[in-house]
């Protein structure tokens, strides 16, 4: 596999060079995340008992260019310790001048390091990666973008996992005089493993009943690291076999926004996903609430269909009120279903879930006239989750209430 270094070299000097005008920004949060709903390479929900983000931004050269630093940390509510520690640090930079209608050429690099506790610290990753992205517009309502993107994630310790990711895609924007605002975009993608198989099941040493300990691999079939309390004797581990091919996927987003006043909007979205190609060769087993659609909830995996609903208030104190509704039925492709102790069910049916999703979030400012620059809000949040699956571990239904606190600065 080649490490996709280049872009983010040539990201660093840029970085490197003498700014005009700079401008620093720190932001911080704690509480529950409900930051975004949507089914995408990068979107998550999350069911945490403490969830924190950090973030420092530094924007050079009259706003070309963007070095940034991101931390993302928390724990969710399973049994075992699911803690996690999210770090990304990268670089944007323009090419092209500011104005709004005109050409525009993005190049961007990042690093991720993430680091779970034990109940998946063996899905403990780093990643390098970096892209060029353009934007185009044919007519002064009409915004089209295209760009390319390479990942390279290393996986230490489930070696089968570590791979090269490669995505191209093309978009079209469009604003009416209704306020009406319509988005069109297709999606490409590739990925490579580095390349083990899952064959025969081993027999292992069960967890404790009692303690839920693991004497022996934790590791489960398609490859889930199977939770503790999955107290069955049979795990399926993977076999040294080099992995036969590249998995591939298509997918396609439809979404349309419509402003109903000056302060506030609605929005509908649907999307499509079909994958062909290699099947991965391990996938992660994740706790209750988690859903990235990137890395661990790897979307190479199954076939997808999905659909958004929203809207969005903003008030003129500064305060804003969100309700969200999501769905996602995702038709695995080569992952079989099993029961609550871990084995196959009968006639091995393929795992299959469908998830309902669904939020409102009060966003409040405080203390705006004695913070001075800093601006402090806080966050009040109920958010549901019904995900039905004929995997038992996958199928539940949970309700979860949230307090956070922001700072912007």
């Amino acid at each position: 596999m080649k490490h996709p270094t280049s872009l983010l070299a040539t990201g660093l000097l840029l970085a490197a060079s003498v700014s005009a005008t700079a401008q620093t920004s720190v932001s911080s949060s704690v509480g529950g995340s409900f930051a975004s709903f949507s089914e995408g390479a990068s979107a998550s929900t999350r069911r945490q008992d403490v969830a924190a983000t950090a973030g420092l931004e530094h924007l050079f050269n009259d706003g070309r260019g963007r070095i940034y630093y991101d931390f993302d940390g928390g724990t969710f509510d399973s049994p075992g310790d699911w803690t996690y520690y999210l770090n990304t640090a990268g670089f944007t930079y323009r090419f092209g001048p500011e104005e709004a209608a005109a050409r525009k050429l993005y190049l961007n690099g990042s690093f991720v390091v993430r680091r779970n506790g034990d109940a998946w610290a063996a899905a403990d990753y780093s990643a390098l990666g970096g892209g060029l992205n353009g934007e185009f517009h044919p007519k002064a309502h009409i915004t089209l973008r295209t760009g390319y993107r390479a990942d390279y994630r290393s996986f230490a310790d489930m070696t089968a996992l570590t791979q090269f990711e490669q995505r191209a895609f093309a978009s079209a924007l469009a604003n009416f005089q209704t306020k009406t605002t319509l988005i069109a975009e297709v999606n490409v993608g590739a990925k490579l493993y580095d390349g083990q198989v899952m064959l025969d099941p081993i027999v292992v040493t069960a967890p404790d009943a009692t303690t839920g300990t693991m004497t022996g691999p934790t590791y489960g079939r398609g490859m889930g690291m199977g939770p503790a309390w999955r107290s069955n004797t049979t795990w399926y581990l993977p076999q040294s076999q080099d992995q036969d091919g590249t998995a591939g996927l298509v997918s396609a987003l439809f979404r349309v926004a419509q402003s109903l006043s000056d302060r506030t909007g609605v929005h509908g979205q649907v999307a499509f996903r079909t994958t062909f190609g290699a099947v991965p060769p391990a996938l992660v087993t994740t706790p209750a609430g988690f859903f990235d659609d990137g890395v661990y909830d790897d979307p190479f995996a199954s076939d997808a269909v999905s659909g958004q609903g929203g809207l969005k208030r903003a008030f003129a104190s500064g305060a804003e009120i969100e309700a969200i509704v999501n769905y996602a039925d995702r038709r695995y492709t080569n992952t079989p279903a099993l029961d609550a102790g871990g084995t196959e069910l009968p006639g091995s049916p393929l795992r299959h879930d469908r998830v309902w999703r669904g939020g409102v979030l009060w966003t409040q400012p405080v203390l705006g006239s004695r913070t001075g620059r800093a601006e402090l809000s806080v966050d009040l949040g109920y958010r549901f989750l019904a995900s039905s699956s004929n995997d038992a571990f996958y199928d539940y239904t949970s309700h979860g209430f949230a307090l956070g606190f922001s700072v912007n600065y």
